[in-house]
């Protein structure tokens, strides 16, 4: 018989956990009985050993055929005749699998009795109850961790507070949590279930939530997970605050990582996450020197924080060490081939070597994560525009196939992007339009007409379509901005203008456009001083033309003439061609 079964669960070998659970009942067969679990008694009339495996052949045969629904009810019916926990896990799995939530809470309760110091049938009871609201369920599944042995209850808690945290019932939520605090107040991990319960996924209960990881990390100092909910709480809490407007996001969450890894030198993990953190931060020289030292640690991830390091010093536009560091990625083949020849395009194209951006664009394989390929394929028309091959840009466009709403759109934008670098804003304008007709509501190409309409000096038909891009998307920034900045520049419902630039400057507090708006629309209404405040504040973030002109004006008009040519001749060394900054001198200081 073995021997038979044995070429029986060959044929069925693709289902790994159902051939172990076919090997056992076998086994049991040979042994002379199930094995039930202690004083749980069989609810129906017993079947022998034999019908059970008969049972649990006939449910796997019934899945190699596609009839998941047989397998699952049949599975269902031999976990409630045989109480055993294997039988019933297997149950549970395929009723998952067949949408059958109600059964499936059925036979989770045969797998608890069967197995009560499972921490996965657990697991799986208080999702089912989680995603049918049943409350009672929900914490009877919590209070059960509480009882699970010493060596696996923090285990089971981490696991549970999860789930929990992912509850859209905040109230309810934190109540489950509270179980873990209540009756296992001395253990870490029982705060840090309440701390992520607290804030969730949208961070609505902050205060709270910082009280309870504090509680953890005095139980547990320098616990990298808690410190990991910390620092987020911390950035969410500055995100929220006047600190944002400071430009001093992240500031508090640095610190606590810089002193969890002074204190506690060994854990790779802490600084990680504090490598990640400058690097977010915008500390690429100090996220580079933390990624170089990991990769020379004992993990087994070294390439990828090299990439990493790398990738620092591309952020920080160092382009001379990331296209040796890419290159010699390349030459040893360490990384994701894609993304490195992705990485070098664009080292390329800010170096303004076109033709070499161009073909290392063309080597990004279509096969590999994210949408590089496509993206890579567009900047090939872009940098040929720039190029001024413009024939071949539009013709290299004409090989491509967009597909996908944001395919399509992105298509349209560069369209519009080659036929600008070509001086043909009526062209740019009409690819752009040609996109609307198919999606009237697509704000990015909306917007970019929009800025091609105030190109070509038609300020009414501008502001139209941005207004139409706020009436869908009234949050947007940049819309927000760029109309707000075109009311400003022509002299005209200045309250509004303010009104809609500070929205913007709300949202992206140390943008340097939104700077410059500000700025910008405080000199038209009167206020120097706040204006040359801004763009000063601008001009220091991105050395700009327009921001220059912008800020030499001010200074102009306070009577300070001699500092306003100083800014307008340093900033022209760097940018001779600024339309807008030439355009400024001429006027004022002829």
């Amino acid at each position: 018989m073995l021997k038979a079964m044995k070429s029986v669960s060959t044929s069925i070998g693709r289902v790994p956990f159902s051939l172990s659970l076919v090997t056992r009942a076998v086994a049991l067969i040979c042994a002379g009985a199930l094995s039930f679990s202690g004083s749980v008694a069989l609810a129906q009339t017993p079947l022998n050993d034999r019908a059970i495996v008969m049972g649990v052949l006939a449910a796997e045969f019934a899945l190699q055929e596609g009839d998941l629904a047989t397998a699952a009810a049949t599975y269902a019916e031999m976990a409630r005749r045989s109480r055993d926990a294997k039988v019933s896990e297997r149950a549970v799995e395929l009723l998952l699998r067949a949408r059958r939530a109600d059964e499936a809470k059925e036979i989770v309760n045969i797998w608890q009795l069967a197995d009560a110091k499972s921490p996965r049938a657990n697991q799986i009871a208080l999702a089912l109850a989680l995603n049918t609201n049943d409350e009672v369920g929900a914490l009877k599944a919590v209070s059960n961790a509480v009882a699970f042995p010493v060596e696996t209850r923090a285990t089971a808690v981490l696991d549970l507070s999860r789930q929990i945290a992912q509850h859209k019932n905040r109230d309810f939520a934190v109540r489950l949590a509270s179980v873990f605090t209540e009756t296992l107040p001395d253990m870490a991990e029982s705060h840090y279930a309440l701390s992520i319960a607290s804030t969730g996924t949208d961070y609505s209960r902050i205060n709270e939530a910082l009280i309870s990881i504090d509680r953890a990390l005095a139980i547990k100092p320098n616990w990298p997970q808690a410190v990991a909910v910390k620092a987020r709480l911390l950035t969410a809490r500055d995100e929220k605050s006047s600190a944002r407007r400071a430009g001093k996001v992240g500031a508090d969450s640095l610190k606590l990582l810089e002193s969890a890894v002074a204190a506690n030198d060994e854990s790779r993990e802490l600084k990680l996450m504090l490598a990640r953190a400058n690097f977010d931060d915008g500390k690429f020289a100090e996220a580079r020197m933390l990624f170089l030292a990991l990769a020379e640690g004992d993990g087994d991830d070294s390439d990828e924080m090299k990439l990493s390091a790398t990738l620092a010093s591309f952020s920080a536009q160092d382009w001379e060490t990331a296209e040796a560091e890419f290159n010699a990625a390349i030459a040893e083949e360490r990384g994701d081939a894609g993304a490195v020849r992705y990485y070098l395009g664009r080292i390329s194209e800010a170096r303004k070597r076109w033709a070499e951006a161009a073909e290392r664009y063309g080597k990004v394989p279509k096969s590999g994560p994210g949408d590089r390929y496509w993206e890579s394929q567009l900047r090939i028309a872009g940098a040929l525009a720039s190029d001024k091959r413009t024939l071949q840009a539009l013709s290299h466009l004409q090989t491509l196939t967009p597909l996908t709403p944001r395919e399509k759109s992105t298509y349209a934008q560069t369209e519009a992007a080659v036929w600008r670098e070509a001086g043909d804003n009526a062209k740019a304008l009409a690819a752009l339009d040609r996109a609307l007709a198919v999606d009237e509501k697509d704000t990015d190409v909306l917007y970019e007409s929009a800025m091609v309409a105030d190109r070509m000096g038609n300020a009414e038909e501008s502001e139209k379509r941005l207004r139409k891009v706020l009436s869908l998307a009234p949050d947007r920034p940049d819309a927000n901005n760029a109309l707000g900045y075109a009311l400003a520049d022509r002299g005209v419902k200045l309250d509004e203008a303010r009104s809609l630039i500070e929205k913007a400057h709300k949202a992206a507090p140390e943008d340097a456009a939104i700077l410059d708006s500000m700025g910008w629309v405080a000199f038209r209404q009167g206020n120097l001083n706040e204006a040359e405040q801004y763009l000063r504040r601008a001009l220091a973030r991105f050395q700009d033309g327009e921001i220059a002109a912008h800020l030499g004006e001010v200074l102009w008009t306070q009577g300070r003439k001699e500092e306003a040519r100083v800014i307008w001749r340093a900033q022209l060394l760097q940018q001779p061609d600024s339309e807008i900054l030439n355009k400024t001198m001429k006027r004022l200081d002829p």
